[in-house]
């Protein structure tokens, strides 16, 4: 049967309806009904995403052509002699969207602020230590570091979170003159006019035509310039945009919320959030005697990052995690609406300009197509993987998927490198990453940049896996988020 055919051919990887009616230059409804026949008598699985395999390809694991968790698991301590241990603490964001100052925007990647708390707390470092995050997001270690009488530094490329942490690290704003800042924004807003929303063509669908008027009087009503107030106030706009949209993130951004018949009021959300910000710098005052010397937030690339030799005592970060989501367009509103993209071509240029997506445009894969010569030698195994699997399927989204694999793990060596020169002997570096299954392989991120570390200079001290996580491909399949610890030699030069 044809049909079958075609899933054979694709494998693990899986078709949609759409691309096997491509393929086989049939009707997607007459396809549609034959996929679900074999469904329904057992020789066909759908997944998520509507894909569907063959049944014989439902359980990956349990095929010998692949290459499993538990394999790269058991290579990496006979080859490395480090057994995967088990951080029970909490590790995601999440807990921080109802914590002070940590809840003036909506950032959903990242780790806990008890994360950064507790590994600050268990290493003993000297005050004032010098702390770097060189992705620091929306500025979680940067915020705990100084909070906890640290010199906090963090690089970010995304505007938005950039502009996050510069506000959530400046303990010193003064709340009188943010609030009385907050409630004159929102009274000349009332009486202006509509302006012009921004350029993204999908506005409309995105908010309702009261909400888009009266976003527009308030994003045109933000005062200009770039000092402490300012910026304050254009993160409280920038922080109700989802809030009061049709749209939300889960981590992707994406419609999730039911028309309703009532508006949500867009000036009082704007208060709300200013007054949230005000109520916590009053509250963050009372410590101010243990608060460390000012952060430092560069909007800069940390692949770039030059800092002293020896100058750091501790790095902590989450990079982009492989395969992961794009993070320029789940935060285009942001990027939008407070003026830091002005069309499609600023987005596409802050794409390339970022640690490698799968939505990263297809010039930039050219130089990673090759398979050989990368940062360790499992990734060459894993690349020759995806690229044989994508040549089955014939019809996969990207035929480039192993370049942008092969680009992000280098995107990482750089990084590796910089923090390593810059931290003092014995220093740390602690990563917070995933794993991944793309193409119908196997991807062990942390185990990888784990490895790279080593090639950088660095041993490794721990490797604690903090939690399970679920494919987006195959909901059944689990993934891990671990804890990678490098720490630079004492006699390291």
């Amino acid at each position: 049967m044809p049909v079958l055919d075609a899933l054979a051919e694709t494998g693990a990887i899986g078709s949609t309806v759409r691309q096997i009616a491509t393929r086989m230059a049939s009707p997607e409804p007459a396809v549609s009904r034959l996929l679900e026949g074999l469904r329904k008598d057992g020789r066909v699985v759908r997944l998520g995403r509507g894909l569907y395999v063959l049944k014989d390809f439902e359980h990956l694991d349990r095929r010998e052509d692949f290459v499993a968790p538990e394999e790269f698991t058991e290579r990496f301590v006979r080859e490395g002699g480090v057994t995967l241990g088990r951080y029970n603490g909490p590790i995601t964001f999440s807990p921080n969207d109802t914590l002070p100052v940590h809840r003036w925007w909506p950032y959903v990647q990242g780790y806990s602020a008890e994360f950064v708390r507790d590994l600050i707390g268990s290493l003993d470092l000297a005050l004032p230590a010098r702390v770097l995050d060189p992705f620091c997001g929306s500025g979680t270690t940067p915020v705990e570091a100084r909070k906890l009488g640290h010199r906090a530094i963090g690089t970010e490329l995304m505007p938005p979170a950039a502009l996050a942490a510069r506000v959530k690290t400046r303990f010193e704003l003064d709340p009188d003159a943010l609030d009385r800042a907050g409630v004159g924004l929102v009274r000349r807003a009332r009486r202006r006019r509509a302006g012009v929303p921004p350029f993204l063509k999908e506005t409309p669908q995105h908010f309702d035509p009261t909400v888009l008027a009266d976003l527009t009087r308030l994003r045109d009503s933000l005062p200009i310039g770039d000092g402490p107030v300012e910026e304050a106030l254009r993160l409280a706009f920038g922080a109700i945009l989802i809030p009061a949209s049709r749209l939300r993130r889960s981590p992707c951004l994406g419609y999730g919320r039911p028309e309703s018949t009532t508006s949500p009021d867009v000036f009082a959300r704007f208060a709300d959030q200013v007054r949230a910000m005000v109520d916590d710098l009053r509250a963050l005052g009372a410590s101010r005697a243990s608060w460390g010397p000012p952060a430092s937030i560069l909007a800069t690339d940390a692949r770039a990052l030059e800092l002293p030799p020896g100058s750091l005592d501790l790095a902590v970060t989450s990079p982009p995690y492989v395969n992961g989501m794009d993070y320029v367009m789940n935060y285009k509103l942001d990027l939008a609406w407070l003026g830091y993209a002005h069309g499609y071509a600023d987005l596409a240029r802050l794409r390339s300009s970022m640690v490698a997506c799968d939505n990263l445009p297809r010039r930039e894969t050219a130089r990673y197509l090759s398979t050989r010569e990368t940062p360790d030698p499992w990734l060459t195994e894993i690349l020759d993987r995806i690229r044989t699997n994508v040549a089955r399927k014939q019809t996969y989204r990207r035929n480039d998927a192993h370049g942008i694999v092969h680009r992000y793990f280098a995107d990482l060596v750089p990084v590796l490198r910089h923090v390593y020169r810059a931290l003092r002997p014995r220093g740390r570096f602690v990563l917070v990453v995933g794993d991944s299954l793309l193409a119908g392989t196997y991807i062990p991120g942390d185990l990888l940049l784990a490895r790279m570390g080593i090639r950088a200079g660095f041993r490794i001290a721990s490797v604690d896996v903090a939690r399970e996580r679920r494919s987006g491909q195959r909901r059944s399949f689990r993934l891990r988020e671990s804890i990678i610890s490098l720490e630079k030699p004492a006699l390291a030069g």
